[in-house]
């Protein structure tokens, strides 16, 4: 991600926090084509100027905003556990604790679930695939891929993750409070465990 922050790395700190959350508010309740400018500055209280100052242009706001909420997590996560589950349990429960310090995070999460911006913008899937990388590499980084049965390599594995994370947020959003969707999560963790793994380590 190619972005001047000059500007906006001057801005103080809670100044910041109210920016980011006015992103995610206005880019997750409406996309990234129905968002403009001035709804965020409006969300903000800051003048549309500004936004422009800090990012330069809409779409760097939002892959600024995406690889934000990709590293912000990815900061916070539990490192060097060696069990899977753990490791997964663990970046759900900081997924959960990001959205507390910022409010609006889950509705912009829920949008990259449902992946419906990913065709607005070029440069966004080479944002999406570089923060997945760097938060798999971070926490799945020490765990013991041999304590899975046959047939559950990698690959099979982090898929499975993905689509319960994603599938958790696009479908169950709408019925479930953010902390009851992340309790669905680890909830079909848990039931996978005992199927995925040799009984030794369960």
């Amino acid at each position: 991600m190619n972005i001047d922050l000059t500007s906006w790395n001057k801005v103080r700190e809670e100044k910041q926090k109210i920016v980011i959350n006015a992103g995610f508010l206005c880019f997750g309740q409406n996309g990234y084509k129905k968002t403009s400018v001035q709804d965020i500055a409006t969300a903000a209280n800051i003048s549309k100027a500004s936004l422009f100052q800090y990012f330069g242009s809409k779409k760097d706001m939002y892959l600024f905003l995406y690889d934000f909420a990709g590293r912000e997590i990815d900061r916070r996560v539990p490192v060097g556990m060696d069990d899977y589950f753990d490791c997964a349990e663990g970046y759900i429960q900081t997924m959960a604790i990001v959205s507390r310090d910022y409010p609006n995070l889950f509705e912009f999460l829920i949008l990259q679930a449902q992946r419906r911006d990913f065709s607005e913008i070029e440069e966004l899937l080479d944002v999406a695939n570089d923060v997945c990388e760097t938060n798999l590499d971070t926490i799945f980084a020490h765990v013991d891929w041999g304590r899975f049965r046959d047939g559950f390599d990698q690959e099979t594995v982090m898929n499975l993750f993905n689509w319960i994370t994603a599938g958790c947020m696009s479908q169950l959003s709408g019925t479930m409070s953010q902390e009851k969707v992340y309790e669905e999560m680890m909830r079909y963790l848990k039931l996978l465990k005992p199927a995925m793994y040799k009984p030794k380590y369960v």
